[in-house]
């Protein structure tokens, strides 16, 4: 990830603005200090890449090693799967909140979100009849999150979705009467062992 180059202030203020749309757990008083430990970098990429993230590998911290492990966590688990790598030296430099870094690593985060979340929507939009209303690609990955949906695309969804929410209900079905009749061999078989038992008591 290369963060050598100066943002201009539109592109601090646009992380700003997009960082105050995001639900996080704790308050951005000063961001260079509250994303120091990686935890809120590891709420927002879960929120984008919740596959991906599990938000209990990382645990608030106050100390230079804790954070570093936070992001070491984030660099060998999460940033691989979106083709982002972090180098130890500027692993160093966030956990040791050295001023303009995560402003820098926020920006190349949120173009990859913003680049991944337009490609999603775009592969799940090809489908689209010629002449369906599509909405441009999203410029804020909020909005890429809440974009309307053409009908077209709504009802070859909800099909496939009911088709296996079928196929689930169909096989549960076929499940239970396996378990039962299960269930019926066993009590067949300790009857006929009861049998057997009370025949060889009484010979």
């Amino acid at each position: 990830m290369n963060v050598d180059t100066e943002l201009r202030g539109d592109d601090i203020r646009e992380i700003y603005a997009w960082l105050d749309e995001i639900p996080l757990s704790r308050p951005k008083r000063n961001v260079t200090r509250d994303f120091s430990d990686g935890v809120l970098i590891a709420e927002i990429l879960k929120r984008y890449y919740p596959k991906i993230v599990d938000i209990k590998n990382y645990i608030p911290a106050s100390n230079t090693m804790n954070k570093i492990d936070n992001w070491s966590t984030l660099n060998r688990k999460v940033f691989p799967k979106i083709n982002m790598k972090l180098s130890p030296e500027l692993i160093k430099r966030l956990a040791q909140s050295q001023p303009g870094v995560i402003e820098r690593v926020l920006y190349e985060i949120r173009t990859k979100i913003i680049k991944d979340c337009n490609a999603d929507r775009n592969a799940l939009f090809k489908d689209c009849e010629e002449g369906c209303i599509i909405e441009l690609d999203a410029s804020n990955p909020e909005d890429s999150l809440n974009q309307m949906v053409p009908r077209k695309v709504f009802i070859k969804l909800k099909k496939e979705s009911d088709e296996k929410t079928n196929t689930i209900c169909a096989l549960q079905k076929r499940i239970d009467h396996l378990e039962t009749m299960l269930a019926f061999k066993e009590q067949q078989i300790e009857d006929l062992t009861a049998q057997l038992v009370s025949s060889f008591d009484k010979m």
